[in-house]
């Protein structure tokens, strides 16, 4: 018997915070002024270091110009996105005047670290200190080493650490910038016309001659001339580039200023400062010498069309979190989880212990990082760990209900089906105590608890919990949202694992063709709905389109995922699943133990996945007649379900099955009809009449029981009867009903020769020989068979009886196909008559022979 796997799509929601930006109550304004020419300390002359200015670099970042959207953000100018992100989260940054103190004399200590020999800079760091607001932030920038290297440092690096110390720095020098731009914009006539030079790479200018028309920032502030000439170049690996960055509007999206600048000359020169990554637009260029261009930039407008859009998508993207933690979320959204890990990670050592609301955030925040690596111990751990400091504040926020609900899928994920369900029902209590009842977060709650129950086996609160959450978001979402292709891959799963499988590939198209509508197919998301087109395909036996469905999805995860992620896992499995159907047994090893090898990296030794690829490698023993290694791998997974999962779970009678087969085949018939009698008792349990596992089971466990029975028992002994009678059922449960009849028939044989003739018994089996006759249209030869039935029933039960009732129906039904109306009429109406003495009248059997007493009179009227 197979496995069937099939990966199920879960639902961990990112946890949403719902507080301002504004962490503190009062922002501070500084004193900022405008000094004269006159005052040489203070003024906005500055003489700057010529030597540490030409060896600032101008860290270039190009985007298309387009309107952009959420999916497009992975493929964008990482850099570009990343300090844009830091832009907005440095303008939105505010704090009091006393916290405002303690940044500064905390980025004065750390300052110190880096200048511990030099003299010089640590006076300076002291002045920094003592007399912040002495002097504008601007000539804090352009007079002192240690704070342009330090920020040309965090700008070069991507030091998270800098850039959070000197977040108030920043943000002041924006204030004074947007301050002085005013008086800029008043005695200078637009446009305004700077200059500056700078070296390219080969590789960096081909990108900038390809990409005129569209968006180049520079990511760190930049210092421009009011006048510049083209500097030569001797280095035949770069090429000399003199920006000619030009100021049309008054409402621009970076703010700017003019100071003036006295070169080592004397001379006083006019310069302009710019705020970090200032946006231009590339107009146009020209060629200068063989090694030496002019490039025509712009600078944006604050109504810029793409930059307004890009600046929406950022705060939309990050709209659920806070401060620096917004950067990390990016992070994730644009794929990059290393980052954001490193990013959050940071975030949390400078975070102080008392804050308990940060750091139960960034605990979630990782813990979803290992999720999508499904590194699920850790991201279990990570969960705990933002729960027990919640807790600790007897918190009911909403971050608590993620952390539970996230906390529960991981729980799912590593196999403690139980446990899960419980968080799950604990997160639904606490979600209905704050929402309404429509809110999207309930149908989150509401589809994790079905998977729970799901894998638990059980399929009818399964069923009900994934409608429960799509009829929320039928009532919230348009028809072609994304989360309905969530619901129907998940509800098709369900139809899987019940043995609907026409239903379940309906559902899973439906969930494919949502994908598509937003998604190309070679997008990850796209990869689910593939795997479970592939394993439905498998089930309904076209292994050539199962195979294409599932490489596709093979395809997809090894270029979203890293190799040992487990999501690749039910792939594998799968694919190995179709080798093996085909007699590809080498192949279907292989894939097989790919599956392992992920799987005893990322989950425990007893999780179920676990159990899945040992029952799958031990079925493919099992053909190849290696019935020691096969029965070993049987039993690894036994041990494994035993341990994890509920008595009654179909795995597990997936695995007893396998297991007596094993049995069976090695000559041990009485341990294989133990393991056949385990299996068959829990699917009795645990899945719906008419199920394929079903059946397959007890065929395999009649079948050996009777091959036992013969060898031990007279040929015309009883029990014998009822094994050849349980057989033919099965076979006729699943149409096949010539082979049905045979074993119908040698019950019939054994049971004239064993009982009397009017034993009621007897009666059963001529029920039965009847409604296979009657299935196969032969309706004179299913008459004659219930007729001896009824016969033999009016002789040896009372009059009453509900099983005479039965067969008056089945005589009725054979004369409705006949057509003879009037005498079905006659036997249904016995039916009615006996049972209604027999049960209340809203019995069902009282209301469903009823029913169809009013369906054949009716057909008297027509005809």
């Amino acid at each position: 018997m197979g496995i069937t796997i099939s990966k199920r799509q879960s639902c961990v929601s990112v946890a949403q915070i719902d507080y301002e930006e504004t962490t503190v109550s009062t922002p501070v304004t500084p004193n900022y002024r405008i000094h004269k020419k006159s005052h040489s300390s203070q003024s906005q002359n500055v003489k700057r270091d010529n030597k540490q200015y030409l060896h600032d670099s101008l860290l270039m970042s190009i985007l298309p110009s387009s309107k952009y959207a959420s999916n497009d953000l992975k493929q964008l100018n990482q850099l570009f996105i990343y300090w844009m992100m830091i832009r907005l989260i440095i303008i939105n940054f505010k704090c009091d005047r006393e916290v405002h103190k303690e940044l500064l004399n905390n980025l004065a200590e750390f300052s110190r670290k880096y200048y511990l020999n030099n003299t010089n800079e640590l006076k300076l760091i002291d002045e920094f200190e003592q007399n912040y607001h002495g002097h504008t932030p601007i000539w804090w920038y352009t007079m002192t080493n240690f704070i342009r290297c330090m920020l040309n440092q965090a700008f070069e690096t991507k030091d998270i650490e800098i850039l959070i110390k000197m977040a108030f720095f920043i943000k002041d020098l924006y204030q004074q910038l947007k301050i002085l731009q005013m008086n800029t914009l008043k005695t200078n006539k637009l446009p305004i016309i700077v200059c500056r030079n700078h070296q390219v790479t080969n590789e960096e200018f081909e990108n900038i001659k390809n990409n005129k028309g569209n968006l180049l920032s520079f990511n760190n502030f930049i210092i421009a001339d009011s006048d510049q000439e083209i500097q030569s170049n001797s280095n035949n690996l770069m090429v000399n580039i003199l920006f000619r960055i030009r100021i049309e509007s008054k409402r621009t999206s970076t703010p700017f200023t003019f100071f003036q600048n006295e070169n080592d000359s004397g001379d006083k020169q006019n310069s302009f400062i710019f705020f970090m990554h200032s946006i231009f637009r590339i107009v146009d260029m020209k060629q200068i010498t063989e090694r030496s261009w002019e490039v025509d930039l712009t600078l944006t407008s604050n109504k810029d069309e793409q930059v307004t859009c890009l600046t929406d998508l950022l705060r939309h993207e990050t709209r659920e979190t806070v401060g620096w933690l917004r950067l990390a979320q990016l992070m994730s959204v644009m794929g990059d989880f290393d980052q954001a890990k490193t990013i959050h990670n940071k975030i949390f050592e400078l975070t102080p212990e008392n804050d308990i609301s940060t750091r139960a955030r960034i605990y979630v925040e990782l813990g979803n990082i290992d999720n999508e690596f499904g590194d699920y111990k850790s991201a279990n751990t990570r969960y705990e760990k933002s729960i027990e400091i919640q807790q600790q504040q007897s918190s009911s926020h909403h971050l608590l209900r993620s952390s539970y609900n996230n906390y529960g899928e991981v729980q799912r994920q590593l196999g403690n089906y139980s446990n899960a369900l419980s968080v799950h029902k604990k997160t639904l209590k606490m979600k209905k105590q704050y929402l309404f009842p429509d809110d999207l977060s309930l149908a989150i709650t509401y589809n994790n608890m079905a998977l729970a129950s799901e894998s638990l086996a059980n399929f009818a609160n399964a069923s009900k919990f994934h409608q429960q959450a799509l009829s929320i978001k039928r009532k919230t979402l348009s028809a072609d949202h994304q989360e309905f292709a969530i619901a129907y891959n998940n509800i098709g799963e369900l139809q899987r694992l019940m043995g609907n499988f026409s239903l379940a590939l309906q559902y899973f198209e439906r969930a494919l063709n949502i994908r598509l509508k937003k998604y190309s197919t070679s997008d990850g998301p796209v990869a689910i709905p593939y795997n479970n087109m592939g394993r439905i395909h498998w089930e309904l036996g076209d292994y050539s389109l199962a195979t294409s469905y599932l490489q596709k999805s093979l395809d997809i995860k090894l270029k979203t995922y890293s190799c040992n992620h487990p999501w690749l896992c039910c792939t594998y499995n799968n694919i190995g699943d179709v080798h093996q159907q085909m007699g590809e047994y080498a192949n279907a090893l292989s894939y097989y133990q790919k599956a392992l090898e992920i799987q005893e990296k990322a989950f425990p030794g007893n999780h179920p996945e676990i159990a899945i690829t040992y029952t799958n490698m031990g079925r493919t023993h099992r053909s190849l007649a290696n019935y020691p290694t096969a029965l070993s791998y049987y039993r690894k997974a036994i041990e494994i379900q035993q341990e994890t999962l509920s008595s009654n779970h179909p795995s597990l009678a997936i695995c007893y099955n396998n297991h007596g087969h094993v049995c069976q085949l090695m000559g041990k018939p009485q341990t294989a009809l133990e393991y056949y009698q385990k299996a068959l008792e829990i699917q009795v349990k645990s899945l719906r009449e008419g199920h394929p596992s079903l059946a397959a089971t007890s065929l395999t466990f009649y079948e050996q029981s009777l091959d036992i029975k013969k060898n031990s028992l007279p040929t015309y002994h009883p029990t014998l009867a009822s094994t050849y009678n349980n057989i033919g059922v099965i076979y006729q449960s699943i149409n096949n009903y010539s082979t049905a009849l045979e074993y119908y028939q040698k019950t019939v044989e054994i049971q004239q020769k064993t009982l009397p003739s009017h034993h009621p018994d007897l009666a059963v089996f001529y029920i039965n020989i009847g409604a296979n006759h009657q299935s196969m249209k032969e309706y004179d030869t299913a008459l004659e068979y219930f007729k001896k039935a009824l016969e033999i029933q009016l002789i040896s039960l009372p009059a009453s009886h509900p099983d005479i009732a039965v067969t008056h129906t089945s005589i009725a039904t054979v004369y409705v196909n006949q057509g003879d109306y009037k005498s079905a009429l006659k036997h249904e109406q016995s039916a009615v008559d006996i049972t209604s003495k027999t049960f209340a009248p809203d019995h069902p059997k009282v209301q469903m022979f009823q029913s169809y007493l009013e369906q054949i009179r009716a057909k008297i009227k027509t005809t």
